[in-house]
C-alpha cells in the first residue's frame, strides 16, 4: 500500500482521501491592514494545522509589519521595531511582559531545535491577538461608533427607517 496526494493505493483497491482543514484558531480581527491581516492568518492557519513553529515565528513576524505600518521603515533591526512601537506608545508598559513573550517564543521557534508545544503557541497566538485588538481593532471599532452616532438619527414614520423601529406599517 502506497499513500500519495490523490489517496492511498493498493494493488485493485484505491481509497480516496478527503483532507479538511480545521478550523483557525483566534479571532478574525477588523481594522487590520492588508499585510497585518495577512500575516495574522497564516500565523492562525499554521496554529490550525498544527504548525506551531509557523505559527510563533508568524506571531513575532506580526510586531514588524504593525511597526512598519505604523511609520517605521522596512529593514530595520527588530530591536528597533520593538523599540518604536514602545516609543509611539502602541507597547505600553503593562503589555511589555506579554508582548516580550511573542518576540522570545518567536525567536525560540526560529532558532531553537526543540519545537513549541501546542500550549505555548496558542499562548503567543492569544498574545499577538490581544496586541492587534488593541492597536488596530478598538480604533476601528471607535471610528465606526462615532461615524454612526453623527449620523442623522432615524424618525419613526420617516423612509429609511426599518420596520418595527416606530415607522408607520401598511
Amino acid at each position: 500500500m502506497v499513500a500519495h496526494a490523490r489517496g492511498v493505493y493498493s494493488p485493485g483497491f484505491s481509497v480516496s482521501l478527503v483532507i479538511v482543514p480545521g478550523s483557525s484558531p483566534g479571532s478574525s480581527l477588523q481594522g487590520l491592514p492588508r499585510s497585518v491581516d495577512d500575516a495574522w492568518g497564516e500565523a492562525r492557519s499554521s496554529l490550525g494545522a498544527g504548525c506551531y513553529t509557523a505559527s510563533e515565528i508568524m506571531c513575532r513576524k506580526i510586531l514588524m509589519y504593525v511597526a512598519v505600518d505604523k511609520g517605521e521603515p522596512a529593514g530595520k533591526t527588530f530591536a528597533h521595531y520593538l523599540s518604536a512601537l514602545e516609543t509611539q506608545g502602541y507597547i505600553t508598559p503593562p503589555m511589555k511582559t506579554w508582548v516580550d513573550k511573542i518576540r522570545l517564543h518567536g525567536n525560540e521557534a526560529n532558532h531553537e531545535l526543540p519545537t513549541p508545544d501546542k500550549k505555548r503557541a496558542e499562548m503567543t497566538l492569544g498574545f499577538t491577538e490581544q496586541l492587534l485588538r488593541i492597536v488596530y481593532e478598538m480604533e476601528h471599532l471607535a471610528k465606526a461608533y462615532t461615524k454612526a452616532m453623527a449620523a442623522p438619527p432615524n424618525v419613526p414614520g420617516t423612509p429609511g427607517t426599518p420596520r418595527g423601529l416606530g415607522g408607520s406599517t401598511p
